[in-house]
């Protein structure tokens, strides 16, 4: 033990000098060194960073179809670019569908043209890019509500998936789209699906989002499932990076939560929804915000500004003119001023409804459910409010089956 405890002693007296004064010269060499190191790093990085950006600016200049002979050769077979296209594909989701959809196409013919062209000989990175890219199109396409050809960009894009996130992230995709083809079923498993894949991760935000979409698609059905669901989303959602989802998750719970008799922490909960108000710009997206709004409001009581609301909204969507999303708001203005005993204007509602979209059949399913609401409120039937949700959840589920334009929800 003596002989290992000398061995040491030596070696410490050849690493360490004895004077703090050397010590510092030695510490000082290094850290030039590493200081050197690392702005030649940085250098590197904003190489290559320009480079990318010269070659985007390029394509961009170019006209899509030349877009896609540039994006194979080989100076733009660069991953950094390919990360760079995925990106921005991402960002413009819900401002420019169609931008993000021909950046993520661009994604794709770059992702799927490195080296040889067979799947098996591409690089790893590039393999495991492709799927982020079919779904980022995917979505671009749900977006602009092209759900058939959403359907076909995630059934080739499933040919590169494997048991990773990106698989969590196509299941988030396609549940989205299965969602708006009235496929809710399907949406549910894939939601619950995906949000456990995150939540196993560490990733708790994106898992989330999951339970919030997937509270939605079972409010959507009435599931008395909708509020947990619900709960779990609005609690871990990223509000301030998803402001739009953050409303809809946290009205949906607050309409929830007041139907249950739960009204303080529903007025608790909508005050913390208006907080979310300033950074939404769309005034498309808006008008649907203040749609739930109403249907929270009237939920909790407060029947003359709900009312006062939801026909708001119900004259903007006329106009816009979304048929589909009107008739379901006209719906939840039947059903508030059959709670407020002023059941005598649900008549006006309907035919209104009827003059401003005479060519559109389905319509008539609409003015079915309000005269049903009217019935039951003037008989004073206790159905009343489930006739409500029956009647809405039969309509929602007949226009997404129809395609009768059911504005898409924003989220990329």
């Amino acid at each position: 033990m003596a002989g290992h405890r000398r061995d040491d002693e030596l070696l410490e007296a050849r690493l360490v000098p004895d004077d703090d004064d050397t010590r510092d010269e030695v510490y000082t060499g290094i850290w030039e060194r590493l200081k050197g190191r690392s702005q030649e790093i940085v250098g590197q990085a904003r190489e290559r960073r320009e480079q990318v950006e010269r070659l985007f600016r390029e394509l961009m200049e170019a006209e899509p179809s030349e877009q896609l002979r540039l994006v194979r050769l080989p100076r733009f077979q660069s991953l950094a670019l390919l990360d760079w296209l995925l990106e921005l594909s991402h960002e413009c989701q819900l401002e420019s569908p169609e931008q993000a959809n021909q950046l993520a196409n661009l994604a794709i013919r770059l992702g799927s043209g490195f080296g040889k062209p067979t799947a098996t000989s591409l690089p790893v990175e590039a393999v495991a890019a492709l799927p982020r890219a079919f779904c980022l199109s995917a979505n671009a396409l749900r977006l602009a509500s092209s759900l058939s050809a959403a359907d076909t960009k995630l059934a080739r894009g499933s040919l590169y998936l494997t048991d990773g996130l990106e698989r969590a992230f196509y299941c988030r995709t396609l549940a989205l789209v299965r969602w708006e083809q009235a496929r809710t079923d399907e949406a549910r498993a894939l939601l619950a699906y995906a949000a456990g894949s995150y939540a196993r991760e560490g990733l708790e935000a994106d898992a989330a989002l999951c339970q919030g979409l997937l509270g939605l698609v079972l409010l959507d059905v009435g599931s008395a499932d909708a509020p947990a669901a619900l709960s779990l989303g609005w609690e871990g959602v990223d509000r301030e990076g998803r402001p739009l989802v953050g409303l809809r998750v946290g009205l949906a719970l607050a309409a929830s939560l007041a139907h249950a008799g739960q009204d303080k922490r529903a007025r608790y909960l909508l005050s913390e929804t208006w907080k979310l108000y300033s950074a939404v710009t769309d005034a498309r997206e808006m008008d649907r915000v203040f749609w739930w709004e109403g249907r929270a409001l009237a939920a909790l009581g407060d029947d003359d500004v709900a009312i006062e609301l939801l026909a708001s909204v119900r004259r903007q969507l006329v106009v816009e003119p979304s048929p589909a999303e009107a008739a379901l708001a006209s719906l939840d203005l039947s059903m508030a001023l059959a709670e407020a005993d002023r059941a005598g204007e649900i008549e006006e509602v309907s035919r209104s409804l009827s003059e401003a979209f005479p060519e559109i059949p389905l319509l008539v399913l609409a003015a079915e459910g309000m005269a049903a609401i009217r019935e039951d409120a003037t008989n004073q039937a206790a159905t009343l409010r489930e006739t409500g949700a029956t009647m809405a959840a039969t309509l929602r589920r007949a226009f997404r089956v129809f395609g009768l334009g059911v504005r898409p929800f924003p989220v990329a």
